[in-house]
């Protein structure tokens, strides 16, 4: 016998007495393994190919309930791991993997915990299979139960709850918090839930990022085509910031159909609101809407930044319209806050014609010249009915249309860019549905609120057919001397018949990203680059301090507050700024006090003058204040509370001779 083979037989020899020594209670063998000896695994990967049956473990079914066993394959290593984290975070382990290399996997769950799990590639020595077996595993724990648990993650959180934000896109952190620790008994920080919302939202909506980049396959088409059919030449222009992860703005344009109801034309997210955005907007603006002469459109804005330079560049004879509302507000910032001024602009606003704009002008000046003087710099063709042109047919004095715009996207403006675009197109096309089926119930020849005008007579004025387009009271009145319809003297604009030829283009449907082409000879296009602003970042627009509150509690901005501290008002103990603890006025009943030591020897022996007339009380003697040291004055401003002031009890002691007295 050579001595290799009495070498193997004394290894062989020395293993079964270890084997023998073993506890095999518990543990499922295929193959006992070092961690060390990577030659006995790879004997092990050769042996499997006898053409055995092992079960496999599907991620698409089993991960909500994973059981290892011994000899299940895995397609990779990363789904080894990805189940034996989710076998841990449905049981209350903590699995981790002390051995991690390119051809073994050790799981296990504890210091002093008996489970593991041994794993190693099936065929080690093809680089194109990656598929992964569990070699060795004890299935038994012998430790207890975690509440705060490594893998229970962020990201798998939210792919957890991501049907409940589906259904409640308000879902809170705190309902998410509580329901973590129902389902699943874990302990989690609401900044792991903040992030696991973020996550969810990524899984419904999309990434931020990856939007960016599909932005030149997305086209929708826009409604020109119901403008040209018959929407008056006026155009509202408004932006309004976004909400989402890289912020930006929202520049859109908005026309008016026959009913008075906003139609929207255009919309576009750009970086920021300045003069260039709206350049290359309205570039584009002229190009859909075929705009040949400036001569015939009415811009209505709000003066944004950038706006008024890019329409003279652009449309150097359009009109302009600046809206009366925010008019007013710049008005009150100048300190003309009254009611009766605001009274006079808006009166002034609402002149038909010059002669009544003079006199609201001349009255605003006898009540207070300054006000006069600072909105007589602001010319009337911009402001005042009186001074606007009769090309657009509208007398509109604010810009409610693209305010109702805004309204209606508030809840899209959080989201991802496609996302976003998607909702706004189906919110249009949604919205001129609803109008085309609105205008196929009307009866009689005009829009019902053209008509509710043109038979209650709001406006009596007597431009208000040249401004409009509707028939005054006075033109009525001939019209009904005359025996003829109303309605005949009324523009086209108005009519229920321009109201369906606008609400017939529909908007299309489009499909989903997955169908679109791909554009090949386009660059990516980049999110924007982040700049944080100072302070916190904005969700709700900054209001007017007069504007109306949305709560049903009212507001103490107009209550004084008194400080329970130092009795001062205009401020309260929590800013209070002054002497702590300092001393109130002693009250008239706790003058008198003293004590059995404050007596004096004489009348503790009871002199003649004090037999004869009632014992008096002394004052306490007068101490001269003197002024506090550093560190008393240290000490008193660190102090955070008034100094409770002991109350002391009168006490009256009487004198020897009361007291003989007293005992006879």
């Amino acid at each position: 016998m050579s001595g290799s083979d009495v070498s193997g037989s004394d290894s062989n020899a020395s293993e079964r007495s270890s084997l023998d020594g073993l506890d095999m209670d518990g543990i499922e063998v295929d193959e006992l393994c070092d961690s060390d000896d990577s030659v006995r695994l790879e004997s092990a990967h050769e042996s499997d190919s006898d053409g055995q049956n092992w079960p496999e473990f599907n991620l698409e079914n089993d991960m909500n309930n994973p059981i290892l066993k011994v000899g299940m394959l895995f397609k990779s290593k990363d789904s080894l791991k990805e189940a034996a984290k989710q076998y841990g975070r449905l049981n209350s382990y903590f699995i981790k993997f002390p051995k991690n290399d390119l051809r073994r996997l050790k799981a296990v769950c504890n210091e002093k915990c008996f489970w593991f799990i041994w794993a190693s590639r099936l065929n080690p020595n093809d680089p194109t299979d990656q598929t992964w077996q569990i070699r060795t595993s004890n299935p038994n724990h012998t430790c207890s139960k975690v509440y705060k648990n490594r893998n229970v993650t962020s990201a798998w959180i939210g792919e957890q709850y991501k049907e409940k934000f589906i259904a409640d896109p308000e879902y809170s952190l705190k309902s998410l918090q509580q329901d973590v620790k129902r389902d699943f008994c874990y302990l989690v920080s609401l900044t792991k839930c903040r992030r696991a919302k973020l996550r969810a939202l990524e899984l419904i909506e999309g990434a931020h990022k990856a939007q960016y980049e599909k932005i030149y396959e997305y086209l929708l088409e826009a409604c020109k085509d119901g403008y040209r059919a018959g929407c008056r030449r006026i155009v509202g222009l408004d932006g309004c910031f976004l909400k989402g992860y890289y912020g930006g703005y929202l520049l859109a344009a908005v026309g008016i159909d026959a009913n008075n109801g906003i139609y929207p034309l255009a919309y576009a997210a750009v970086e920021s609101e300045n003069q260039a955005s709206w350049l290359w907007f309205l570039e584009l603006l002229v190009i859909d809407l075929e705009i040949v002469s400036s001569y015939q459109i009415t811009f209505m804005s709000d003066k944004q930044k950038g706006l008024l330079e890019a329409i003279c560049m652009l449309f150097p004879n359009a009109e302009t319209r600046y809206c009366v509302r925010h008019l007013h507000s710049n008005f009150k910032n100048a300190g003309f806050r009254t009611k009766e001024l605001k009274d006079l602009l808006w009166k002034a606003a609402r002149a038909s014609t010059t002669r009544e704009f003079d006199d609201a002008m001349d009255e605003l000046r006898k009540t207070n010249q300054h006000a006069y003087d600072w909105l007589k710099k602001k010319s009337p063709t911009h402001w005042s009915r009186s001074h606007f042109s009769i090309r657009s047919h509208s007398d509109m004095l604010m810009n409610n249309l693209s305010e109702s715009f805004n309204k209606m996207i508030l809840e899209t403006r959080g989201k991802p860019i496609l996302t976003m675009m998607e909702t706004v197109g189906t919110k249009i096309m949604l919205l001129i549905v609803k109008k085309k089926e609105e205008a196929d119930k009307w009866k009689g020849i005009l829009c019902p609120k053209i008509k509710k005008n043109l038979d209650v007579n709001i406006k009596d004025s007597l431009r208000n057919w040249d401004l409009t387009g509707i028939p005054c009271t006075h033109a009525l009145a001939v019209i009904h001397v005359k025996n003829e319809f109303p309605e005949t003297y009324v523009q086209t604009w108005y009519t229920k018949q321009t109201q369906l030829q606008i609400y017939s283009n529909f908007v299309s449907l489009v499909r989903g990203p997955k169908q679109w082409a791909p554009l090949s000879n386009m660059l990516p296009v980049l999110p924007p680059l982040l700049r944080r602003p100072p302070g916190r970042p904005t969700k709700v627009r900054r209001k007017e301090p007069d504007e109306p509150q949305t709560t049903e509690r009212l507001s103490k901005r107009e209550v004084e507050m008194r400080c329970s501290k130092c009795k001062i008002i205009g401020h309260n103990k929590r800013s209070c700024k002054g002497e702590v603890g300092q001393n109130f006025p002693v009250k008239r009943h706790q003058v008198g006090v003293r004590t059995q030591q404050q007596a004096t020897p004489s009348q503790q022996e009871g002199t003649p003058t004090q037999q004869g007339a009632p014992t008096q009380l002394p004052t306490a003697p007068t101490q001269i204040p003197t002024a506090p040291t550093h560190q008393e004055a240290a000490l008193r401003q660190k102090l955070p509370l008034k100094r409770k002031s002991t109350t002391t009890t009168v006490r009256w002691i009487p004198s020897t001779q009361e007291s003989s007295m007293t005992d006879h």
